[in-house]
């Protein structure tokens, strides 16, 4: 795992997972669904037609990684790169003007999480490249009170749809290299020359 783009990176790889995933019934015909990782500015307006969003409400630091370093690659010398470990805490949101396409969206979604609980190197590498081969994602559902979830909501410039509160751990940050101490300089040694002849 390497730098700041990571998080967008294990986004977009829970939106393509759950593209690839999506049933021929609610892509289809009439209701015609998709998946869409939004933005800030993207709930602003109102979401029109059938879409299962995935909204990422808040990142935090993880407590229980914060003393984490990388191992060191290959020939790599030196002390190991430490790690800036991050959870993102998003939420899925079903848009529709259907009562029936809304709820079998969010349902659809939940057991979609459900059943996948880690996205591995599969998932993660085709959005980002820089996930390691034993690195995953974990992605569970996450408490959040209703005042909590109405807080987010009346920034929303549209009604509230049925949502649901996941968190995705964790995206590994490295932590730009320390750099080593030398020992104490204990000598001096400078270099005079020759000594003149008189």
């Amino acid at each position: 795992m390497a730098g700041y783009q990571s998080v967008h990176g294990a986004l977009e790889a829970l939106e393509f997972y759950l593209k690839q995933t999506i049933p021929g019934e609610l892509t289809g015909g009439t209701v015609a669904a998709s998946v869409r990782l939004l933005g800030s500015a993207d709930i602003q307006k109102p979401v029109t037609g059938n879409v299962l969003g995935i909204y990422a409400h808040r990142i935090t630091i993880d407590d229980l990684g914060r003393n984490r370093h990388f191992a060191n690659k290959g020939d790599e010398q030196g002390v190991p790169a430490g790690e800036l470990p991050v959870n993102i805490h998003f939420l899925i949101i079903a848009f529709s003007s259907s009562a029936t396409v809304e709820a079998d969206l969010i349902t659809w979604a939940m057991l979609q999480l459900a059943n996948k609980t880690h996205l591995t190197i599969s998932e993660l590498a085709s959005a980002d490249p820089t996930w390691g081969e034993n690195d995953y994602l974990s992605v569970l559902p996450e408490s959040m009170s209703t005042e909590d979830m109405m807080r987010i909501w009346d920034h929303f410039d549209t009604d509230y749809f049925s949502t649901a509160s996941y968190v995705a751990k964790t995206v590994r940050l490295r932590l730009g290299q320390t750099q080593t101490v030398n020992k104490n300089v204990k000598t001096r040694v400078f270099g005079m020359g020759e000594a003149e002849k008189l």
